[in-house]
């Protein structure tokens, strides 16, 4: 392999990018939240930018634009995986599944903000910024960068979620028996041939780089390994550089999530409630 084909096979390659949103609810009963034990759900809402791409084999500036959506994903162990120097272990490497896919922001709050079990039952923000979803070396990562709350309080902490950081991704085969220490989905997603072909017979797992479809139907399950923490280390080793943008994710007007309706601690001081 010639030195000009090794760095095209490491060189990073944004697949997606757009805005991340943490949210998580309370348990049943609990009359305040003071850790992690107190927390029912913990989410994470990935909404890609909608892209324009021009048609092949024409002149003209047609475009062609990429739909809009939000995926809602339940994190197991309802915290985001620790970032090690060392491989992860086994036990590191948290389990989640697409809990639904929206494609109005209407549909999103609805579902985050419903009292699901009694009144105040609703979803809490907990953080907001900017992520990436990239193809570097065999396998996807996705890295984000927090935004709101300016720096991570005790809120974002108990929940794992840093300033800055990346994990690597890969997808769950449905039609194989889950592995051992992974819950099952009540249902499996209900991909399409097309998708599930992307699948090979002997594959527990396979790289998000494949096709990002596979993470756009609900029940789709994925695994989260904690690969890098801090903006240096990110851009030093993939390659990427993820920019704060603090007036573009705002999730007050972009979910169209009123101030009045969820407390705002958690997201405005980092405060747990």
């Amino acid at each position: 392999m010639t030195n000009k084909q090794q760095e095209s096979r490491y060189e990073p390659k944004i697949l997606e990018y757009g805005d991340i949103y943490f949210f998580y609810r309370p348990k049943v009963g609990s009359q305040e939240v003071k850790n992690i034990d107190d927390i029912r759900r913990f989410f994470m809402i990935t909404a890609p930018e909608q892209t324009t791409t021009k048609s092949k084999g024409s002149d003209e500036k047609v475009k062609k634009t990429h739909r809009q959506l939000y995926r809602l994903f339940v994190i197991g162990k309802k915290s985001l995986p620790e970032i090690r120097k060392s491989e992860a272990r086994s036990s590191e490497r948290y389990w989640a599944r697409v809990g639904g896919i929206f494609e109005r922001q209407e549909e999103l709050t609805k579902e985050l903000l419903s009292n699901e079990f009694r009144k105040g039952d609703l979803a809490r923000p907990v953080g907001e910024g900017k992520y990436a979803i990239v193809k570097y070396q065999n396998h996807a990562e996705l890295a984000y960068i927090l935004e709101l709350p300016k720096e991570p309080g005790e809120a974002q902490k108990e929940l794992g979620i840093k300033k800055e950081a990346s994990y690597i991704v890969t997808v769950i085969n449905p039609v194989k028996p889950i592995p051992e220490g992974y819950p099952s989905a009540d249902q499996s997603p209900q991909y399409p041939d097309s998708i599930q072909k992307e699948f090979k017979d002997d594959e527990n797992f396979i790289p998000l780089t494949r096709n990002l479809e596979l993470v756009n139907y609900q029940n789709a399950q994925i695994i989260l390994i904690g690969a890098r923490e801090g903006r240096d280390m990110i851009k030093k080793e993939v390659g990427i550089e993820i920019k704060e943008e603090p007036s573009s994710a705002d999730i007050f007007s972009k979910l169209k999530v009123r101030k009045e309706q969820v407390p705002l601690r958690p997201i405005i001081k980092g405060k747990l409630e």
